[in-house]
């Protein structure tokens, strides 16, 4: 097999989309596409509790998704990460608790018509026992994000901080490699629901981009707790204050300043250590841009390190002709333009979502 030649066909299949990549032998992508076919639209009119129902919606949504791939290279591994490996699922593909590495050397199998899904499992954090210990966590498909980011950033001697901003943002603690602990903040799926349901939603007029309304979302006054400052927005727009299409990015201004302030990590010394961002454009400077607030720079890296970081997995558990532990993992296009952030207004802007991601878990 020449490196031309298609070596993996990788797919992020979330709640409510699916992204599939072509990656050729050598691990650069050929092809990418879309889908609405994510869990809720596969599984929509079907009973989801009936597993024989599920596997015919799954595999028809494969079919469209990617079906000429399949026939034309029967011989490419398959490999999927996300909610494609939930209870609601294709197949549940469990969860590895950390501490862990992000290398899942055993995938789950699921057979189907055209060949074999290879389905990645999830990270977990436990949830403590007792009354006030804290809930735990989990992730499924931010794993293959984050395994690609790891990829691409190489060797660190220092723990450092990865944020994944979507609809459930995640915060995730790396150390030499391994992923020592995360948590989940629902600040895009909430942004939703303030914005389309509810009196702020009534308030708001058609949204357009106002950095000077983020902003001013990203300095309100914490102190008098996050759901007063939020209903804020409206006398703020009562008054002329605040123009009724701004009112949806200062919203996004004040739930990210919260998310920040309660998330950020700090050493010993009161520092948060190197942060780096990694999802869509606009989601990405926007946290940078509250990072900076608060005197942090961060390295921003493109959404698509998922097809690296599924290539990579695909890898460590011997899907694919060679093993590539040593950094050659491919050089996955629109993957490599890692960058500091010290300008954010250098951050590309994207035309959808002032919160909430493509990514819901």
């Amino acid at each position: 097999m020449t490196d031309t030649e298609p070596g993996l066909v990788a797919l992020d299949w979330g709640t409510s989309g699916l992204r599939a990549w072509l990656l050729d032998a050598g691990g650069r992508i050929i092809d990418t596409r879309r889908s609405g076919r994510g869990l809720l639209a596969t599984t929509e009119g079907i009973d989801a509790h009936d597993p024989k129902a599920r596997e015919a919606a799954y595999e028809e949504a494969l079919r469209e998704a990617c079906g000429d791939w399949l026939t034309s290279y029967p011989r490419v591994p398959v490999v999927a990460c996300g909610m494609v490996g939930s209870a609601q699922g294709w197949v549940d593909s469990g969860y590895r608790t950390v501490p862990t590495a992000v290398d899942f050397a055993s995938l789950v199998p699921v057979e189907h018509r055209a060949g074999v899904l290879h389905v990645v499992p999830g990270l977990r954090v436990a949830s403590g026992m007792a009354p006030g210990e804290a809930p735990g966590d989990v992730m499924r498909g931010e794993e293959c994000q984050l395994a690609g980011v790891l990829a691409e950033l190489g060797d660190r001697d220092e723990p450092f901080t990865v944020v994944l901003p979507g609809t459930h943002t995640k915060w995730v603690r790396v150390d030499r490699g391994r992923v020592t602990g995360f948590s989940t903040a629902m600040s895009g799926e909430v942004y939703g629901l303030l914005t389309r349901h509810g009196i702020l939603a009534r308030t708001a007029g058609s949204a357009v981009r106002d950095d000077a309304a983020f902003a001013r979302g990203l300095a309100a006054d914490r102190s008098r707790g996050l759901a007063a400052e939020l209903f804020g927005a409206r006398p703020l727009v009562l008054d002329g204050v605040l123009d009724p299409a701004s009112l949806p990015d200062y919203v996004s201004g004040v739930l990210i300043a919260d998310e920040v302030a309660h998330l950020l990590p700090a050493d010993g010394s009161g520092t948060p250590g190197e942060v780096v961002l990694c999802g869509a454009a606009d989601l990405c400077r926007r946290y940078a841009t509250a990072l900076a607030n608060r005197g942090v720079r961060a390295t921003v890296l493109g959404e698509e390190v998922t097809a690296r970081g599924l290539w990579r997995i695909a890898g460590r558990a011997g899907l694919l002709g060679r093993q590539d532990d040593e950094g050659d993992e491919g050089d996955v296009r629109d993957a490599r333009d890692a960058r500091d952030v010290s300008d954010v207004s250098d951050v590309s802007d994207v035309s959808d979502g002032r919160m909430e991601g493509t990514r819901r878990r």
